[in-house]
């Protein structure tokens, strides 16, 4: 199983605070998701790191917010993704 480097996971948590403020403090669970392409030397893994926060409404309930970003082991963001 591959590594995902800390830097990485910066920058992850960077994008979903630029794109989520309420987000901001969250942090992630990482897995490996796999390697892309079909065997062979020089496949490079893919990680998914999710971010889970419960975010306080106006009405006074409480929403679970989930962003998933699935990122490379070289660091390119591949997807990123939200629950309402």
């Amino acid at each position: 199983m591959s590594e995902l480097a800390p830097e990485h996971v910066a920058k992850a948590k960077r994008i979903v605070c630029a794109e989520f403020p309420e987000m901001t403090g969250a942090e992630p669970a990482v897995s490996e998701k796999g390697a892309r392409g079909k065997g062979g030397p020089g496949n490079a893994s893919i990680f998914v790191l999710t971010f889970q926060k419960n975010i306080p409404l106006p009405d006074g309930g409480r929403l679970t917010r989930v962003v998933r970003v699935t990122i490379g082991q070289e660091g390119e963001v591949i997807k990123l993704t939200s629950s309402k």
